[in-house]
């Protein structure tokens, strides 16, 4: 595991310029079997004018561990305050055993002159669960 957390720092590392955005926060997950909290880190990559391809990573506390990587619509932008990007993806899910699924949910980011906080609710389809990120973007 702390080689595959490592691996994915030095992704982060490389390249970083304007159409990077990294960072890191929060996450909730809601599963039936198992409700957590976890540590997440994210990077994302603009790929056109109207998409953007996102991954990220998230350790739950003393329960697993879990990958997803997004695609994301720019459906809409309020005066540079708020933008809303519905996201489509797959996940990766470890906890007795590993879990792969379909995702689908949206991505609120709210710019600032320093960061951008990010608000992303995500419905896992086969596991039936709510995962609920927030954090800061860089």
């Amino acid at each position: 595991m702390k080689y595959l957390i490592l691996t994915f720092v030095l992704f982060i590392q490389i390249n970083l310029h304007a159409q990077w955005v990294y960072g890191g926060g929060m996450k909730f997950n809601s599963n039936d079997d198992y409700k957590a909290i976890g540590l997440n880190a994210k990077v994302g990559k603009d790929i056109g004018e109207k998409f953007d391809f996102n991954t990220d990573i998230c350790y739950y506390i003393a329960t697993g561990w879990s990958f997803d990587f997004d695609l994301h619509y720019h459906l809409f932008n309020v005066n540079d305050e708020v933008i809303l990007n519905p996201l489509a993806g797959i996940n990766f899910t470890s906890t007795d055993v590993i879990n792969n699924s379909l995702l689908l949910g949206a991505s609120f980011r709210f710019p600032t002159d320093k960061f951008t906080y990010y608000l992303e609710p995500k419905w896992i389809l086969d596991n039936n669960q709510l995962i609920i990120s927030a954090g800061l973007l860089f």
